[in-house]
């Protein structure tokens, strides 16, 4: 892969398309990630970028715990075809968001919206892509909320199958 991405940078003959995958949410990080690679990137890959834009929908929960102490509550079909279908239409504005970025810096990009625990899939849809690079946006979690929460990004550094770029959100945020 780095002798792809150095043929493609030096504009050699052979320059083969660097793949960079950006997984986007609804946060201004994970937007700010974006930028940065059409910012820092694009200058050095120009025509020979492909990027995908990849948005994860995290699953409905399928029972609810109202209150401490009180049995689980299981939401009807109804109720989570409702919530899905809410899912696909918020993932949808993300990632029309993104292009819009995207085809105002005059750059093409693909886009995809999968299923599943974003750690997982990040990493999951990187492998069956074959992305050079995958970058993310991080949201700064302190460390007593990253080890209650989990950290998206710690999951794809250290699972993902190719280097990962972690864009820390900027000074302005």
């Amino acid at each position: 892969m780095e002798s792809s991405a150095v043929a493609a940078a030096s504009g050699g003959a052979a320059a083969e398309k660097m793949k960079v995958m950006v997984a986007v949410d609804d946060s201004d990080e994970s937007f700010q990630a974006l930028q940065w690679v059409l910012d820092n990137l694009l200058q050095n890959y120009q025509s020979n970028l492909l990027i995908t834009i990849v948005h994860v929908i995290e699953p409905l929960s399928h029972f609810v715990y109202p209150n401490p102490g009180v049995h689980a509550v299981f939401p009807t079909t109804s109720v989570i075809e409702s919530v899905n279908k809410a899912q696909e239409e918020d993932a949808s504005d993300i990632l029309a968001h993104a292009l819009d970025i995207c085809t105002q810096r005059m750059v093409k990009a693909k886009t995809s919206i999968v299923r599943g625990d974003p750690k997982e899939m990040i990493c999951n849809v990187a492998d069956q892509m074959g992305v050079d690079l995958i970058a993310i946006g991080s949201r700064g979690l302190g460390k007593v909320k990253r080890a209650f929460m989990g950290s998206v990004s710690d999951y794809v550094i250290h699972h993902g199958s190719c280097p990962v770029l972690v864009i820390k959100p900027s000074a302005a945020s």
